[in-house]
């Protein structure tokens, strides 16, 4: 497997594609808000296996103290093949490795950030959209 990582604008069609692959939970019925999460992300990286994408990960950072990992999936089909750790470690190569990274981990991958060097912290808050969207993330 031969998987090139692109630092470049998705489209709304294959950021859609990625997200059903992958089993998070995302709004993806709303063109606007994808696009804005493309538009808005300061760093979107992903992962192609030929002309397929099989893995991204969108991030918002100050550059300074923290980058905030918005989201980070991998098609189904390709777990299990470091595409997750090595989209993790693009992100830490550039924003380097004295800031914090923040995530809030789904469901699906609540054992998975252990693996890659990140430790629990209960202090986490969300505060949910007024209108929520059933299809989008939960915590």
């Amino acid at each position: 497997m031969n998987i090139k990582y692109k630092q470049k604008k998705l489209s709304i069609e294959q950021l859609k594609t990625i997200i059903c692959r992958s089993g998070i939970h995302r709004q993806t019925d709303n063109d606007q808000k994808l696009e804005n999460m493309i538009n808005h992300s300061t760093l979107l990286i992903s992962a192609w296996d030929q002309d397929k994408i099989v893995g991204y990960i969108r991030v918002l950072t100050d550059y300074g103290d923290v980058a905030y990992v918005a989201d980070l999936a991998v098609d189904k089909d390709y777990w299990d093949n470091g595409i997750g750790r090595e989209l993790m470690n693009q992100v830490i190569e550039l924003v380097g490795t004295e800031i914090h990274i923040v995530l809030l981990a789904s469901e699906l991958a609540k054992d998975y950030y252990s693996k890659l060097g990140f430790c629990h912290d209960p202090r986490g808050y969300v505060k949910l959209p007024k209108n929520p969207s059933l299809s989008d993330w939960t915590v």
